[in-house]
């Protein structure tokens, strides 16, 4: 699963959104810089329609998808090379701006306006993707003239400093396959997918339109969401039955956790599919378009390298029919091959042979 990194200026709200999302009680402070070291904690993916395939099924256990985050020590106008380095190292970009207003958490460098705070960021990372490329530009142009297999990593190393020198993120422009790899293999902060949160009083929780203006400033394509990260902390202490109660009570709706996980999920071009038994109902995460064959691999190796067939329906049909033998049994139930598609919400029983 890719590690979604959390990034954002001190006292910006970064670690109460990780506790948010984990569940966990990461240390917080009104002070910059509480968090010093990178914190790893996991974000259980909601699912209501599993739990409910769970039911039908009597499976005894059911095992939700999961979402991999890092909460990284707070970004500064003169963050190091190690800092830098932290954030090259994750998947994507979860970007936290603050957005409310505390005498008792100082706002520091950051500030209190989110869309100052993004540009801010945006830059930030632009440069520092700018300095890494033009030092690669100046060797490879050295390097390229006694050797052409060097020239079309040139190109893109040439066309990347450019975009970069004039403000723009990598990831604003589309890539081919090729170049797309050089980026990556430099370590390119602006190609990370991202999505960006607007830590909102507790007192607004979205209402105020940052959603719609946040996307006015940061690279086509970025997801964006508003929550107060303070109340989702405060709900994501207590067991999901009471979550559920509080975060309707309080307006909140699915809560942050959903809205942040189908945003990653889009950024990073992901779905999930299902499989359902008397054991065990499980969600599973692959990549949009794969193959049956390769979804078959995320369960086990064995099913990829023996796949006969895979047997699929919608995980709505599974819940309303009953059960998966009993979608089978009202014909709901198809037989493709390791070529096809799997879509979001599919159910799949591969047969395979070893």
């Amino acid at each position: 699963m890719p590690r979604l990194g959390l990034v954002g200026f001190a006292n910006s709200g970064k670690s109460t959104v990780f506790n948010a999302l984990t569940g966990l009680s990461s240390p917080t402070a009104s002070h910059p810089h509480s968090t010093v070291q990178p914190q790893p904690g996991v974000a259980l993916v909601p699912d209501p329609l599993l739990d409910k395939a769970a039911l039908v099924e009597r499976s005894a256990k059911t095992t939700h998808a999961t979402l991999d985050l890092l909460d990284l020590p707070p970004l500064s106008e003169s963050a190091s090379g190690e800092t830098l380095g932290r954030v090259r190292d994750v998947d994507a970009l979860l970007m936290v701006v603050r957005s409310f207003a505390d005498p008792s958490v100082p706002a520091g460098e950051g500030g209190t306006d989110p869309i100052e705070q993004a540009d801010r960021l945006l830059l930030q990372l632009t440069l520092a993707d700018h300095d890494v490329f033009e030092r690669r530009l100046q060797r490879l142009e050295k390097e390229a003239g006694p050797d052409p297999s060097k020239r079309p990593t040139l190109a893109v190393v040439e066309e990347a400093a450019s975009l970069l020198g004039s403000g723009g993120a990598l990831r604003s422009q589309a890539w081919d396959d090729d170049a797309l790899q050089v980026l990556h293999e430099m370590g390119a902060l602006t190609i990370k997918p991202a999505v960006w949160l607007a830590n909102v009083g507790e007192d607004e929780n979205g209402t105020m339109g940052w959603e719609a203006r946040l996307r006015s400033v940061v690279p086509s394509g970025d997801e964006v969401v508003a929550a107060s990260a303070l109340l989702e902390e405060e709900a994501a202490q207590v067991d999901s039955e009471a979550r559920a109660e509080l975060l309707s009570g309080l307006g909140l709706g699915a809560g942050v956790l959903a809205r942040v996980v189908g945003a990653a999920y889009a950024s990073l071009g992901l779905i999930s599919f299902y499989t359902l038994g008397p054991k065990e109902a499980r969600a599973w995460t692959v990549r949009r378009g794969a193959t049956a064959s390769e979804a078959a691999g995320k369960i086990h190796t064995d099913l990829e390298r023996g796949f006969i067939r895979a047997e699929v329906c919608t995980l709505e049909h599974a819940i309303s029919a009953g059960g998966f033998e009993a979608a089978k049994k009202a014909g709901m139930v198809r037989v493709e091959g390791k070529a096809y598609e799997v879509a979001e919400g599919d159910v799949l029983l591969i047969r395979f042979s070893v």
